[in-house]
């Protein structure tokens, strides 16, 4: 606990562009990992549908380059 404690706490600073895109590259890999899988992509494909009424799984990426540092630091504050 005291680990998650000290990575929220530490999300609460502004974070190294680098860094970000780092992630954002690294989260955006496994997206679209995960996406190969046909059995995977039908199943997103389903949850987005029954969700949202609409298929928003092509946006992940998009999504992900949209987050911005603030964001972060807002969501670590919230959370804490």
């Amino acid at each position: 606990m005291n680990i998650a404690v000290e990575q929220l706490n530490s999300l609460k600073e502004p974070i190294d562009e680098g860094t970000l895109n780092q992630a954002k590259a690294a989260l955006k890999m496994s997206i679209l990992g995960y996406m190969e899988n046909t059995e995977s992509r039908l199943e997103e494909i389903a949850k987005n549908y029954m969700t949202f009424g609409d298929l928003t799984f092509h946006k992940y990426c998009d999504m992900v380059d949209a987050v911005t540092s603030d964001q972060i630091n807002q969501v670590a504050t919230s959370v804490l």
